[in-house]
């Protein structure tokens, strides 16, 4: 499981956002709420009405609705869709030097373009690079690509406690999570070497995505195990 770091030997840093949202909900008893999950090959730029979804600002459930129904022939059908989910890829600047992979924050992962070469080059499965447009004054920095993560696995149910009742308003459930966490083994994705897990912005890579990466130097990425059960 990828985390970020606190500090590290790299210095590239970048500040963006994406092109399109699912607005956060407003609801009157959860008040505002929205997902982190994004899906950057999501392109939305042939949809007549696309710039109602230029932000995440908070909205009521029917206008929600309204504008997820738009965007849903977009999304594969068996991605799920919420409120507060970003859409395109990420757009704006980058400055420094940048590892083969990076992650900030904690649900984003972006790798340098000879990574994303050699991810690709030994068949590794579920890398979805996408291109992270990113200006920078470095004529020589390699091209940074966004590896679009889809919530495929779950967390195995006995690791989720006090979980809230759904509520009647908006369909939010809330959970709370202990500090070791483990996955359900039959939600596991057979032969994906990344993917996510529903309900969470947590990120799972393989041993063969770590060592594949590797081999391109260190980058400033903790790697903590996860077990299944």
């Amino acid at each position: 499981m990828l985390r970020e770091p606190d500090s590290g030997q790299w210095s590239g840093e970048y500040r963006a956002k994406r092109r399109w949202y699912v607005p956060s909900q407003l609801c009157p008893r959860c008040e505002a709420w929205g997902g982190m999950q994004a899906y950057p090959s999501v392109d939305l730029s042939s949809l007549p009405d696309n710039e109602s979804l230029a932000d995440v600002w908070p909205q009521a459930p029917e206008e929600v609705a309204r504008r997820m129904a738009l965007v849903r022939p977009f999304v594969p059908p068996e991605l799920p869709l919420e409120p507060g989910y970003s859409l395109g890829p990420l757009v704006g600047t980058a400055r420094g030097h940048f590892g083969p992979v990076t992650v900030w924050p904690a649900w984003q992962v972006l790798v340098r373009e000879d990574a994303r070469d050699l991810l690709l080059g030994e068949g590794l499965q579920g890398i979805i690079p996408v291109h992270a447009q990113l200006r920078t004054k470095r004529t020589k920095e390699l091209p940074l690509y966004e590896l679009e993560v889809h919530p495929l696995a779950k967390l195995h149910p006995d690791c989720i406690y006090d979980r809230e009742p759904t509520c009647p308003f908006c369909g939010r459930h809330g959970f709370m999570l202990p500090p070791k966490r483990w996955l359900l083994r039959e939600s596991v994705p057979a032969g994906l070497d990344l993917f996510g897990v529903e309900e969470t912005n947590r990120i799972v890579v393989s041993e063969r995505f770590v060592d594949t990466v590797n081999r391109l130097g260190p980058s400033d990425v903790f790697y903590r195990e996860i077990t299944v059960g």
